[in-house]
């Protein structure tokens, strides 16, 4: 296989940016720091699962094979804008807001693995080096022959792998963040199967339940908001936080989630370190710390203060159209108070 007509070009804007970086060490410093931060096995696939769905992909897979991690889905194949933002870090031009990556660090957690990491798909036979963790490196391959894309890392230690091992089975008990993505809903972890699955349409408007095959019969109830226009004050923020260029593109409107049945946890497509005594998880576009474990203050952010606000009146909104639904049995309007739905 040979390398598409742009790689070579993309390929040697990032060795002529590692040039520099190598030459100054105060332009490089800031790019080690986010690096290292980013570098955690638990990480690794919450943040490829999340380039998946960014691909289109319905369905992904994780294996551990002799020391190898891989990760591969059935997502489209990447073109030149896709590969260069690959080749990026710390910007990225995504005006998708239901989204964790923005910053082109997903991906890198990834060397939290190993040293190398090898990206295939039908067009493109590549390996990043950790030392130059964005500059492509051509490698001979024929590349998947069923379209997939997948990525291999060896993994570099036994205490790595327990880790990853760890996040595996963690995703295999709650696999809630699989709700949030746009188009993933099946995940394969070696042999185990996880797949959500519609229950029927729920109780008001915006609501359905859910059942995970995973989790013995449970069923949860999603219910999501009309999609609204963010406010000015937090569209700067926003802005101001992705660096978007002023070339006259917006972000579009979006919506919250909150999932009864669920932990009070707060969530932006994947789960944060965020917990709440609610008695519902949420999800949402909420602006979060570099390393994604808090989100921003809400006293200091304005589009966190306004989503969560939007939340509330969800969960409110819900409750009582639920309990006033002359539709439903004393039974089922009784469950709108709780959040015992099993």
């Amino acid at each position: 296989m040979r390398p598409p007509g742009y790689f070579r070009r993309i390929q040697s804007n990032a060795s002529k940016l590692w040039d520099r970086l190598e030459g100054d060490p105060v332009l490089a410093g800031p790019w080690r720091q986010l690096f290292i931060q980013v570098q955690s096995p638990r990480h690794v696939v919450s943040e490829l699962l999340q380039n998946a769905d960014d691909a289109g992909a319905t369905d992904a897979s994780v294996e551990i094979s002799n020391g190898e991690f891989i990760f591969s889905h059935n997502g489209e194949d990447f073109n030149e804008e896709q590969f260069a933002s690959l080749c990026r870090f710390g910007f990225s031009n995504k005006r998708t807001l239901h989204t964790v990556g923005f910053r082109g660090v997903g991906f890198k957690s990834t060397f939290s693995l190993g040293d190398e990491v090898h990206l295939i798909t039908s067009s493109l036979s590549v390996a990043f080096q950790k030392q130059r963790f964005t500059e492509p490196v051509w490698t001979e391959s024929s590349g998947t022959l069923d379209g997939r894309t997948e990525i291999r890392v060896a993994i570099q230690s036994q205490r790595v792998q327990q880790e990853l091992i760890k996040n595996l089975q963690e995703w295999s008990q709650s696999p809630a963040s699989l709700l949030f993505f746009n188009n993933i809903r099946c995940l394969r972890l070696d042999e185990r199967e996880i797949r959500w699955e519609s229950q029927g349409t729920g109780p008001v408007e915006g609501s359905e339940w859910m059942s995970a095959s995973n989790t013995s019969g449970n069923r949860y109830l999603i219910i999501r908001s009309p999609e609204e226009e963010f406010p000015e004050e937090a569209l700067n923020e926003i802005k101001d936080e992705r660096m978007a260029p002023d070339d006259g593109g917006t972000f579009p409107p979006c919506r919250v989630e909150i999932v009864l049945g669920m932990e009070g946890r707060l969530f932006v497509v994947l789960p944060t370190g965020v917990t709440t005594q609610l008695p519902f998880a949420c999800n949402a576009p909420f602006i979060q710390d570099p390393a994604r474990v808090k989100i921003k203050d809400p006293i200091l952010s304005p589009t966190n203060t306004w989503l969560l606000k939007r939340a509330g009146e969800l969960a409110a909104d819900a409750m009582l159209t639920w309990v006033a639904g002359e539709t439903h049995s004393i039974e089922e309007r009784c469950q709108g108070y709780g959040c015992s739905l099993t």
